[in-house]
């Protein structure tokens, strides 16, 4: 029965996994041909909304369903689940109306704080999210509690699925039509509620086929107990979960209003903004392979550390941080060489271009943050890493304070970097105290310099030569800029054995590496 329990949880985990990748590849693929629809200017409006959003998304995926899933999963008395579910339902309800009602009836004093009321309508279309997010997070975290997890894969596809068609058929629309920009932004908002019920039609679908019994309630509501130990673990799950979109949101309140305050003229503040946003899908397609990575890093350091393996355990631990290393570090210093003419090739013009080259250094720090705080949550730290994020946000609001006046979104990139960086160091002192031992042999510190520089060389010197500089042109320069790093970078890595064949078996495509790798060994 333990065999078939573990079966399922891993076959699960498979699911939820993809569902994972395709729809963060989804979320930052679609925000390319929007803005190439919109400008800048659109994208700003869009992006100043989004994280609100992205905070309903997290409640709704990755916090209160995770809590409910392990409460579940907890109790073997099916009476007693009965009332984790009603009891949950009913705390998420009242989460849901809460945030709706301030978001709703308060859109107004949150445009203004932002510096630009005429977001108003977008902020509202938005609010209706949370009042689907209880509905969403319970069925997902009653399946993951009964150890389903494909309705939740499904449904999370779906909603992403949905929100996109809607923003690109939406923003098509709206262009053609001749309707403002704020008005297309809105109608973009309007995807995630859409997605939504399609989300929660797609759930209700799997639980009146499986567990139609379940569907029970009484007059019994939560007690103040449970609320308090369930929104306690909430919170913490919620924050590390939601860090990109929380320091998102720091930017949104901050950086378009503090350069307006400091003389930037509105209407180029608003561009300025749109071309930093840029920055956002970018970061969010390079995390995609670093998130793959760390899903799959609870369930290695659990397993060893339930069956008592501390050798094995720190094998694992000290292989992820190295493959985050490497692979964050080797596409952070590969995007900043093709910046340029990656800029131009998805956004029609290399506009701050610099900008973006100071804030993709946030997916090296990221990185590791995602990779180190899953390490600490497989050894049942939860407050660790939320408390990590706290600090960041604290350190990045200070930072574009100061920086964002003096420097406009220069300083808002450095003030990300800078917060993560904090955050990234939180995180490493309560990973070192879990785990004494050095993580990086120093003698792979100097062959992976090598690697990084020999990766760039070649389209740095492009670059600095003999740049592309048409649509058509950067679009070649990119892509065949990319590949020529990343095979320098591979053969570099394998030839300094910075990875060896026993280490590509956990990489995508493992066995075709190591066959790949033996070839060069044998050289």
């Amino acid at each position: 029965m333990a065999q078939t329990t573990l079966k399922n949880l891993m076959k699960g985990a498979v699911w939820l996994t993809l569902a994972s990748l395709l729809s963060k590849i989804l979320s930052a693929v679609y925000r390319i041909p929007f803005q190439n629809m919109v400008g800048d200017i659109g994208l700003y409006i869009f992006q100043q909304v989004y994280p609100i959003y992205g905070i309903a998304m997290t409640l709704a995926l990755s916090g209160f369903p995770i809590i409910v899933s392990r409460m579940i999963a907890e109790e073997n008395d099916e009476a007693k689940r009965k009332d984790i579910f009603q009891s949950a339902l009913q705390v998420m309800i009242g989460v849901g109306i809460f945030f709706f009602l301030i978001i709703f009836f308060g859109a107004e004093m949150i445009a203004g704080v932002m510096g630009d009321l005429r977001l108003t309508i977008l902020i509202r279309v938005i609010s209706f999210a949370f009042l689907l997010m209880p509905f969403l997070a319970i069925f997902r975290g009653f399946f993951q509690g009964h150890e389903q997890m494909i309705p939740t894969a499904v449904s999370q596809t779906i909603e992403q699925l949905v929100r996109v068609v809607i923003i690109i058929a939406g923003a098509t629309g709206s262009v053609a039509l001749g309707w403002n920009l704020y008005m297309t932004g809105a109608v973009a908002m309007s995807g995630a509620v859409v997605g939504g019920f399609g989300a929660l039609g797609i759930l209700l679908y799997f639980y009146w086929r499986h567990k139609p019994e379940q569907i029970t309630f009484s007059k019994k509501w939560a007690s103040v107990k449970f609320v308090k130990r369930f929104l306690a673990q909430s919170i913490a799950v919620c924050t590390t979960s939601a860090m990109l979109i929380l320091f998102q949101l720091l930017d949104s309140f901050q950086v378009y209003s503090l350069m307006v305050d400091s003389g930037i003229d509105d209407t180029a503040a608003k561009e300025l903004k749109g071309v930093y946003d840029r920055g956002q899908p970018l970061l969010q397609l390079g995390l995609v392979l670093c998130m793959g990575l760390a899903l799959a890093i609870v369930p290695m350091i659990t397993s060893s550390k339930a069956r008592g393996e501390t050798k094995e355990l720190r094998r694992s631990v000290l292989l992820i941080i190295k493959l985050t290393i490497l692979l964050s570090g080797a596409a952070t210093l590969g995007l900043i060489a093709i910046m340029r003419p990656t800029n131009q090739m998805l956004f029609e013009t290399a506009a701050g271009t610099g900008v973006l080259q100071v804030f993709i250094l946030s997916l090296f720090l990221s990185s590791l943050i995602v990779t180190t705080s899953s390490i600490l949550q497989g050894f049942g730290n939860m407050a660790g890493p939320a408390v990590a994020v706290c600090v960041g946000l604290i350190i990045k609001l200070i930072a574009n304070a100061i920086l964002v006046p003096r420097f406009a979104t220069y300083g808002a990139s450095w003030g990300t970097v800078i917060g993560l960086g904090a955050t990234l160091l939180v995180c490493y002192i309560l990973l070192k105290r879990q785990i004494p031992i050095p993580f990086i042999r120093k003698n792979m510190i100097g062959w992976a310099l090598i690697a990084f520089a020999a990766m760039v060389a070649v389209p740095v010197m492009w670059e600095a030569f003999c740049p592309l500089t048409s649509r058509i042109g950067s679009a070649f320069q990119a892509l065949f800029g990319a590949l020529i790093g990343g095979t320098i970078f591979f053969y570099c890595i394998i030839k300094f054995r910075l990875l060896t064949t026993r280490d590509l078996v956990y990489m995508p495509f493992g066995s075709k590496l190591m066959w790949l790798a033996n070839k060069i060994h044998k050289r």
